[in-house]
């Protein structure tokens, strides 16, 4: 186990950096490697390894940025005028390939609060909508949802309900009809994620976050696997 927290001043830092342009980053670059991203790597191998055992072997995690490590810098091209770096940490592992549309487990820490997800992207939503058409299946998948809610909900630690992200489609969309048990699911037109976010712990400055996220990521594992096995 080589994750020893995030220091408080990462934390400081990561607030910061919306406020920052190219210059005034390129000063504390030392500081967000030191203090945010090199932390970051080494929580993306020992979490990974928790992942691998307790939820599927065939999770991948690459501590590197463009890996399981989202880039700090903002994407301007849909809001040129908007801060340059972003104010959290977004990792991720996945399993099968590409990595793009692979089912994904996600950890995003903000200054203030601590997010958990689960989710894919679809390139065509047909496999999507097959799968929770189906009455085995669709059915199996509202199980897996709501233990998850009941789960969090018991936890009671989230700082908003659980969150199903993805339904686009203003109406179900043919041949299902409108009434139909799943309608909500199968108005996702190109992915699907279920997410929460809880206060920021007193462990992220310490090893024993990577139990706290463990236990958090581990009971997505149900939702994970079906994903895989649906739509992979």
């Amino acid at each position: 186990m080589t994750f020893r927290g995030f220091p408080p001043a990462g934390m400081a830092l990561l607030a910061r950096l919306p406020t920052m342009d190219v210059g005034e980053f390129a000063a504390v670059r030392g500081d967000w490697q030191a203090s945010l991203l090199d932390p970051a790597r080494d929580l993306v191998d020992d979490l990974g390894a928790c992942l691998t055992e307790q939820v599927s072997p065939g999770l991948v995690g690459d501590p590197k940025v463009n890996g399981s490590i989202a880039p700090i810098n903002a994407d301007l091209r849909f809001n040129p005028h908007g801060p340059r770096y972003k104010d959290h940490l977004l990792l991720r592992w996945w399993e099968g390939t590409p990595k793009k549309t692979a089912p994904t487990l996600f950890l995003r820490l903000d200054p203030g609060q601590i997010g958990f997800a689960a989710g894919v992207s679809f390139t065509s939503a047909s496999c999507w909508r097959a799968a929770v058409g189906d009455n085995r299946a669709g059915d199996e998948l509202r199980r897996l949802i709501d233990d998850v809610k009941q789960a969090v909900a018991d936890v009671k630690q989230a700082v908003a309900d659980v969150d199903i992200a993805g339904a686009d489609l203003k109406r179900v969309p043919k041949p299902f009809p409108s009434d139909h048990p799943n309608a909500d699911l199968l108005r996702h037109k190109a992915m699907f994620q279920l997410r929460w976010a809880e206060p920021l712990p007193a462990e992220v400055s310490t090893s024993d976050l990577t139990e706290f996220c463990a236990m958090r990521l581990v009971g997505l594992a149900g939702l994970h696997r079906w994903l895989v096995s649906e739509l992979t």
